[in-house]
């Protein structure tokens, strides 16, 4: 690839569209005129009547690039991979794009003996786009009002201008499918209807492991697009369905509506849980965007480690749950109390059923005497036991 873009690279800068400059020429020389008007004394009204004609000249200016898109003395090769997929971004004719991907299938068939996958792999737009890992690449082109700029003239005169928008920029922006597919691998809720969904798996854990785990996932899934331009538009519906999601969750799990779940974790600017923490009570939020710290190109560091991994060592689940003194299959109250620790699901008869829809009690049990005596009497128990 760097043989490939240094014979391909051409040219330093694009050619001015021929448009677009013999328009700047007209303005230049509706300005020059203005100054003879003013410098001979000329009437206001002839003065106003240039102005207006510059004024319909910009608006046509406008509507045309200031460059030659399509110069074929100004070509640019770059090229893009991440272990076994590449992306490969051409500045030139179809027909060249056409070229390289031809030689770049017979250098991974003949040279790496790898086979190209036909549907991932094509030649499309710039301003159709393309999506690579998680991402939407494509030009874009803002239709806005722009922004003023500081102008100054040579007597040292300053002005403010509206800065013309950026034409066909390289925009990263998340996938609306990819958005959809998230939400729906980890059962959040409808993102058409804007509902969440409770979780049955954390219906048995703690408020705080409940938290950490929406909010590992929640966080995980925005860092990774947090150099997309429209992160914060693109989430903001996930967001509003994570946030029902654990609501709903943490409300089922208490057995109480989700108006007074909101009303117990809302501490005045933001919804947390708490819990004591060898004697000292520690509090964590549910993460939002607010709280996403977006990396831009400049910066070195893409992924951001979050300090946090002390939340899932310090609460103890299997010493809570043991410290309960209740049998999770039958729920009586009399002991002593085992942890038993399962190699698989199946091993359990069908009056531990209601356990079984639990994924995080898929390998661990609090179990009583009697329940013990019935895993143990099975032909293929396998159980490890911590006496409590």
């Amino acid at each position: 690839m760097q043989t490939m873009k240094a014979d391909f690279d051409k040219g330093r800068v694009r050619r001015p569209f021929p448009r677009y400059a013999a328009l700047e020429r007209r303005v230049l020389r509706l300005r020059r005129k203005i100054e003879r008007l003013r410098a001979n004394g000329a009437d206001q009204a002839e003065i106003d009547a240039a102005f207006a004609e510059i004024k319909a000249v910009n608006k046509e200016r406008r509507k045309v690039p200031s460059v030659d898109p399509m110069d074929p003395n100004f070509k640019r090769l770059r090229y893009c991979r991440y272990a076994d997929d590449f992306l490969i971004g051409v500045i030139g004719s179809k027909r060249e794009a056409c070229e390289i991907m031809a030689g770049v299938e017979q250098f991974l068939t003949h040279a790496l003996k790898l086979a190209v996958s036909p549907e991932k792999s094509g030649v499309h737009a710039a301003s159709k786009g393309v999506t690579f890992l998680s991402y939407r690449i494509s030009t874009y082109t803002s239709y806005g009002a722009g922004r003023k700029t500081s102008r100054t003239g040579p007597d040292g005169r300053t002005w403010r201008v509206l800065r013309r928008p950026t034409t066909d920029n390289v925009s990263l922006r998340v996938p609306r499918q990819e958005v959809t597919k998230f939400c729906k691998r980890h059962g959040y809720g409808d993102l058409a209807r804007k509902t969440g969904r409770h979780r049955a798996q954390f219906l048995v854990t703690s408020d705080v492991a409940t938290v950490l785990a929406y909010n590992s996932e929640f966080r995980g899934f925005a860092n990774y697009h947090s150099l997309a331009d429209d992160i914060k538009s693109a989430l903001g519906l996930l967001e509003l369905v994570v946030f029902r999601s654990a609501v709903k969750t943490l409300a089922m799990r208490h057995r109480t509506t989700t108006a007074r779940t909101m009303a117990r974790l809302w501490n005045g600017t933001d919804y947390e849980v708490s819990s004591v923490v060898r004697g000292k009570l520690r509090s964590i939020k549910l993460w939002r965007l607010k709280y996403l710290t977006q990396t831009y190109w400049t910066s070195p560091v893409v992924d951001n480690v979050t300090a946090g991994a002390w939340w899932v060592k310090n609460p103890n689940d299997l010493i809570d749950r043991l410290s309960a003194r209740r049998c999770e299959a039958c729920g009586g109250m009399s002991g002593p109390f085992e942890m038993h620790h399962l190699r698989r699901v199946g091993d359990l008869r069908s009056v531990l059923a209601v356990w079984k829809q639990s994924g995080w009690r898929r390998k661990t049990i609090v179990l009583c005497p009697s329940c013990r005596t019935t895993v143990s009497g099975r032909k293929y128990a396998r159980t490890e036991s911590r006496v409590h």
